[in-house]
């Protein structure tokens, strides 16, 4: 079993080029679910397996993102893609992204593990000061899984995300290096050192 990051129930692997048409068909199936992006920009127009892939391939061109497609340990069955984005090397921080596509992973604990273990290698192996995320306020179980994995909340952008025919505020929140040394760094390193 071939992977980059691995947590108890989750494997992290790299995206390869050549893998790209057959996750831009699962991945479109995912994007074009209004179920799962229903809090999400993404999803808001219809996108075919190559506007899918085309993203794709962009997204991993450029070093300042590091993304990872999510699979179930058990069944190798890609569940979601997760990563860091936009990370600043001068400034030592990046955005956290995750999407969990298949719905029967859902309200089972696994955003709040592949967020513990996104977090764990932000801090771990590439050296970040910070990492911060953003989400819908009334996605509560977001919420839930994001400060579970440690993150604090920040603040509020009022009527930020329009979907749904309404407007939703965004929540920020963020972990600092100190504060994920102090309270995380120990249980995280022995449940993800490879």
């Amino acid at each position: 079993m071939k992977y980059f990051l691995k947590s108890e129930r989750i494997i992290l692997q790299p995206i390869e080029l050549k893998e790209i048409s057959e996750l831009s068909r699962v991945i479109s199936g995912w994007i074009n679910n209004g179920q799962v992006t229903y809090y999400m920009f993404t999803g808001q127009k219809p996108k075919n397996s190559k506007q899918v892939s085309d993203s794709i391939k962009k997204e991993l061109e450029t070093h300042e993102n590091v993304i990872f497609m999510a699979k179930d340990i058990k069944t190798q069955k890609p569940i979601g893609y997760a990563g860091l984005y936009d990370i600043n090397q001068t400034a030592r921080k990046a955005e956290f992204r995750v999407l969990i596509g298949e719905k029967d992973f859902w309200g089972k604990g696994y955003g709040t593990e592949i967020t513990e273990l996104i977090t764990y290698y932000g801090f771990d192996r590439l050296n970040l000061n910070r990492i911060s995320l953003g989400y819908v306020a009334d996605n509560k179980a977001a919420g839930k899984a994001y400060e579970k994995a440690g993150y604090v909340f920040e603040g509020t952008l009022k009527q930020d995300i329009y979907r749904n025919s309404k407007y939703y505020d965004a929540v920020l929140m963020a972990v600092l290096r100190d504060d994920y040394y102090k309270k995380l760094s120990k249980i995280h390193s022995k449940r993800f050192k490879a």
